[in-house]
């Protein structure tokens, strides 16, 4: 099972990260950081495409299930990254498959579907 999402976006990547900042507040997420990788990298060399990631958690579910599988820490906070690649793509890892591929007898956990929501934020 892969836990893995590529998707694109028809807005820019700095477009992008705001739609999905705003729609992991409305979720009641944490947002603990939004990173310019690109303006990082103009300190090192040669301009690098546009990239932006996000730094999110809800920890009202993650603290239980970190407190109970210590190697879900390795996922959380977890991350959106955009990109531009001719149009722009976001990618992340789908928390509720992680948690299932470390304890496969979890039952639904009541995270939302993130996948659906980034979806329905990018098609505005």
């Amino acid at each position: 099972m892969e836990a893995l999402f590529v998707l694109s976006s028809k807005y820019t990547v700095n477009e992008t990260i705001d739609r999905l900042v705003i729609l992991l507040e409305s979720l009641k997420m944490t947002i603990y950081a939004r990173i310019n990788r690109q303006n990082e990298s103009k300190r090192y060399g040669p301009r690098f495409q546009s990239m932006q990631y996000i730094l999110f958690d809800d920890p009202k579910l993650s603290c239980y299930l970190i407190e109970k599988y210590p190697i879900l820490a390795l996922g959380f906070p977890m991350k959106i990254i955009a990109w531009q690649d001719g149009d722009c793509k976001i990618a992340y890892e789908d928390p509720v498959l992680l948690m299932q591929m470390n304890d496969p007898t979890l039952e639904r956990i009541h995270w939302p579907d993130l996948r659906t929501n980034i979806l329905q934020a990018l098609e505005k």
